[in-house]
């Protein structure tokens, strides 16, 4: 009986020395599976087992999963598969009625736990639409930009959430409307007074079609989301990942407006305050500053505000590309189909052996550090977004100098004492850091060659991790891959080019006093290196023990036949 069953189950039986060998998170989905089996019917009596099953309950035996190319196996857990087989040997004495009415009472119960039970891992239609929503929001991170640049941030004066803001003027009077609105802003007075009806359309299109993608983007992503979490179609985990993705598109449109009305209110302080009189009307002003504005007055957005509706867009990206990542990524590990880190696992031991790979303290160490250069990498474009809002990419338009041979910029230019705003000095340095055109370019510029240089180091380090690693699966006590799985090495190498190209946008903007193609360019740049980061972060991730349970399932099924076989019928 049992050498019937071991190719039928692709199993075999393991001594207890082989326990050395057990591959823990394995052995618990298995374990469980069995047991959940064995406990479905009742256990015949030792009176009526075989030999073999009287013999399992003094001798505990092991199951485990056989290593490809190998005699050794890694032992998983306690088994109980000798009582399916004492099982079996009771069901096939048992009549066709007998069993029909058993079978049916467990296929009863089979289908109402799945029915009730949430699923182990998301469908992939879950991961193919925040893919899409993904790509809509990179789209508006460039379009949004690139609003910014053509100075149209703030041709609409009012803020409408609904789909009443959806509405584009079309009559000659529904444009002029829109102008008279605008002519009472600072902008208009201070930068744009000659400005013609043409003129406005052009730059109120640009901020109509931002706002309008950012609806756009709120409602293709909130139905979908809520119609797959209805339909059973997406895991526990997901769904709360889900809902914090909807809220920070939510928090994104009111910084939008948020930001817009701090430049249409009253402009940011950077200097001793003064007097400003501005002719053909009265400048908005708020409450704070009164009759006053700043030294060098502005009409701007904040840039504070700036960087944080420009960093929540960043999250909110990259939060769907990393869970769609992980959801296509949990789907083919659990159906044993498609790719996990560019491995094809289609079998279970190929599966085990990829979970043992990605658990590898070289490899949990080389995601930490990962993780630390995506961070570094975020941190730089948010202070990008403080050099768009002061422009500061205006000043020192030269690399790698910053003015007659110099690294950096006299001290009395990086500590201006006109940024400061209490009389006795003491938030001159927090200010000139945060509000000095000059001293945050030079933050940039060095956050920027530091990025660089990691993102280089990354990659060499990477290089390094794939020989050592190598070199230690040759001697691993556990079922591992033979090599680095290869995504890893190719996202790595992918962050070189990207990096490179990055900087090189940089360069060209700064010097040629931010052109808004390169400009543009270079804010997108930033996202597409944060992307390939997050991608290597998840080719790096661990397979959760969860996700084996669907593999496992399958082998309960096949051992569900063998215990419970169809009676032949006698003539």
């Amino acid at each position: 009986m049992a050498a019937h069953m071991v190719p039928r189950l692709g199993i075999r039986l393991a001594s207890p020395a082989l326990v050395s060998h057990t591959s823990r998170p394995l052995a618990a989905v298995f374990q469980r599976s069995f047991v959940a089996l064995a406990q479905r019917s009742s256990v015949p009596s030792l009176a009526n087992a075989s030999p073999l099953c009287s013999a399992s309950t003094t001798t505990p035996t092991l199951l485990s999963t056989p290593r490809p190319g190998s005699l050794h196996a890694a032992p998983l857990s306690r088994s109980v598969i000798l009582t399916a087989l004492a099982r079996h040997q009771s069901t096939a004495a048992a009549t066709p009625a007998d069993y029909a009415s058993t079978s049916s009472a467990d296929s009863t119960s089979s289908s109402t736990h799945t029915a009730s039970a949430a699923p182990a891992v998301s469908k992939p239609v879950v991961a193919l639409h925040l893919y899409a929503l993904a790509f809509l929001v990179y789209a508006i991170v460039v379009v949004g930009g690139l609003t910014r640049l053509t100075e149209s941030g703030l041709s609409i004066t009012e803020w409408n959430p609904g789909f009443k803001g959806m509405r584009l003027p079309i009559t000659t009077p529904e444009w002029e409307a829109e102008w008279d609105k605008y002519k009472q802003t600072p902008e208009f007075h201070l930068l744009n007074s000659k400005m013609s009806l043409d003129d406005f359309k052009a730059i109120y299109m640009w901020e109509w079609g931002h706002r309008v993608l950012g609806r756009v983007i709120g409602v293709a992503f909130v139905l979908p989301a809520a119609y797959f979490v209805t339909r059973r179609w997406v895991a526990p985990g997901t769904r709360w990942k889900l809902a914090a993705i909807a809220a920070g598109i939510g928090f994104q449109g009111f910084l939008g407006w948020f930001m817009v009305k701090s430049g249409l209110t009253a402009p940011e302080p950077s200097g001793r305050a003064k007097t400003v009189h501005v002719e053909g009307g009265e400048v908005p002003t708020s409450a704070a500053q009164t009759s006053t504005a700043a030294a060098d007055w502005t009409p701007r957005v904040s840039h504070f505000r700036l960087a944080m509706h420009m960093g929540t867009a960043f999250l909110v990206y990259l939060a769907m590309l990393h869970t769609g990542l992980a959801v296509q990524r949990d789907y083919n590990a659990a159906n044993l189909t498609g790719a996990v880190s560019g491995v094809r696992a289609r079998t279970q031991a190929a599966l085990t052996q990829l979970a043992n790979t990605l658990n590898h303290p070289l490899l949990r160490t080389h995601s930490r550090l990962t993780k630390a250069v995506a961070a570094l990498v975020f941190t730089t474009a948010m202070s990008g977004a403080l050099v768009a809002g002061l422009d500061a990419g205006l000043v020192y338009n030269e690399f790698p100098t910053m003015g007659e041979g110099r690294i950096a910029p006299p001290m009395h230019e990086l500590m201006d004492d006109r940024y400061a705003q209490r009389d006795d000095g003491s938030d001159k340095v927090w200010r000139n850091l945060a509000q000095n055109p000059v001293t945050v370019q030079l933050i940039h510029r060095t956050l920027a060659v530091t990025t660089a240089c990691t993102v280089l180091a990354l990659a060499w380090k990477t290089h390094r991790l794939a020989r050592a690693y190598t070199a230690a699966a040759r001697v691993a006590s556990t079922p591992v891959l033979p090599a680095l799985p290869p995504r890893v090495v190719q996202l790595a190498n992918a962050s070189v080019a990207v990096v490179a190209a990055q900087v090189t946008l940089g360069i060209s903007t700064l010097i040629y006093m931010v052109p808004i193609p390169l400009a543009s360019a270079h804010q997108a740049g930033s996202l597409a290196l944060l992307s390939v980061l997050v991608a290597l972060i998840s080719a790096l991730r661990p397979i959760p023990t969860r996700i084996l349970a669907p593999a496992a399932t399958r082998n309960t099924r096949v051992l569900r036949k063998v215990a419970h076989p169809t009676p032949a019928l006698k003539p």
